[in-house]
């Protein structure tokens, strides 16, 4: 008796499982119905999902118009940089040093010659580049000298005439006399008109005119003035056979008009 008991529960048990596995093979409508309703939202996910990139494309900049924003921003850059001149301009304006003036050596006492007297109205001295910058006054030639020996012999000066340097001084109408002293003490007087001359001769070229110079240079070379005064009148011949040479006062260091 047991056992038939115990093989009806087990065909029954056994009956239940295959009704069971199959009434989970077979979905019920309510399974099918969420089903639809499970996949619906799943869909729609993806609609959206898809109108989402749609917007995100039609959001993204112009690709032209990012390489147009890239290319603008050197300029803006550029434009945000300071201005230099402006910057420059703005800064205080350092204070001019003044340039000083650079003290002119006093010329050697050795080169100045006095021009003094009462006969001119001013006293004036000149040092031996005054005498040199008076390009006006420059005189240069082959001059003829004789001594009291008969020597006869020509010699190449530069100087300036005597007739500019008293120009400077102005003569009075009663100068009469110029005396050239040198440094030595030897003179040598001649008459104010004498000095103005500018038609000295040499007899050998009578046809040739001179006027009385202050020279500074003899025969290619300048005077030294560590041997004298760098100063020599410089007369031509009066007429043929003038001794003109012993006028020739060396080393002048002062001219006295009277």
């Amino acid at each position: 008796m047991r056992n038939k008991v115990l093989l009806i529960l087990l065909v029954f048990i056994l009956s239940l499982c295959i009704v069971t596995a199959c009434s989970s093979n077979t979905p019920s409508a309510a399974n099918t119905e969420e089903a639809q309703e499970t996949q619906q939202p799943k869909e729609l996910n993806k609609d959206i999902q898809e109108e989402n990139k749609t917007d995100f494309e039609t959001a993204k900049p112009d690709e032209s118009n990012a390489d147009d924003s890239d290319a603008q921003k050197p300029e803006e850059t550029a434009s945000a940089a300071p201005d230099i001149s402006k910057v420059e301009e703005s800064k205080p304006e350092q204070s001019e040093k003044i340039p000083q003036e650079t003290p002119q050596p006093k010329p050697d006492e050795k080169t100045l010659l006095y021009i003094e007297g009462s006969g001119i109205e001013n006293s004036i001295t000149l040092s031996l580049d005054e005498l040199k910058s008076m390009k006006d006054a420059f005189y240069e030639d082959d001059f003829f000298s004789l001594n009291s020996y008969g020597t006869e012999e020509y010699f190449h000066f530069k100087g300036v005439k005597i007739k500019a340097i008293l120009d400077k001084t102005v003569l009075k109408s009663n100068a009469s006399t110029i005396t050239f002293i040198a440094s030595d003490g030897y003179k040598h007087q001649m008459t104010v008109e004498e000095a103005l001359r500018e038609d000295y001769i040499d007899e050998h070229n009578p046809e040739k005119k001179y006027p009385v110079i202050i020279a500074w240079h003899e025969n290619g070379k300048d005077y030294d003035p560590n041997k004298g005064a760098p100063f020599r009148l410089v007369i031509g011949q009066k007429e043929p056979g003038d001794v003109n040479k012993p006028q020739w006062v060396q080393n002048i260091v002062k001219i006295i008009v009277e």
